[in-house]
């Protein structure tokens, strides 16, 4: 029998409603998407998906510097956007999620 995980409050200051899975309640994960925005409105449209597939086809197997064997499911920002990086191929690589996930920051 798998142990049970207990209920967490939502992590907003003050709110003491039950939170989900990302450790926001419902109505403050409502306003968080909103405010994020459409995938489209943060750059991932149409034509990031042609060039996901195209990197994602390039890269089969993880380009991680640890040598890991798993496939690669995710594109990676070398540079990231934020950071100044684009959308350049040579910006680009493939990840499995393992190592995507540990590469960025905890996010919402």
């Amino acid at each position: 029998m798998s142990p049970t995980k207990l209920a967490t409050p939502c992590r907003t200051p003050r709110c003491r409603a039950i939170a989900g899975p990302r450790g926001l309640c419902a109505g403050h994960a409502r306003a968080y998407e909103r405010r994020r925005g459409t995938a489209a409105e943060r750059g991932y449209g149409a034509a990031w998906r042609v060039l996901r597939r195209r990197i994602l086809a390039r890269d089969p197997i993880c380009r991680d510097e640890s040598d890991c064997s798993e496939p690669s499911v995710e594109v990676d920002h070398i540079q990231p956007k934020i950071l100044g990086g684009d959308d350049d191929p040579a910006n680009l690589r493939g990840l499995c999620q393992y190592h995507n996930r540990a590469r960025r920051p905890e996010r919402v």
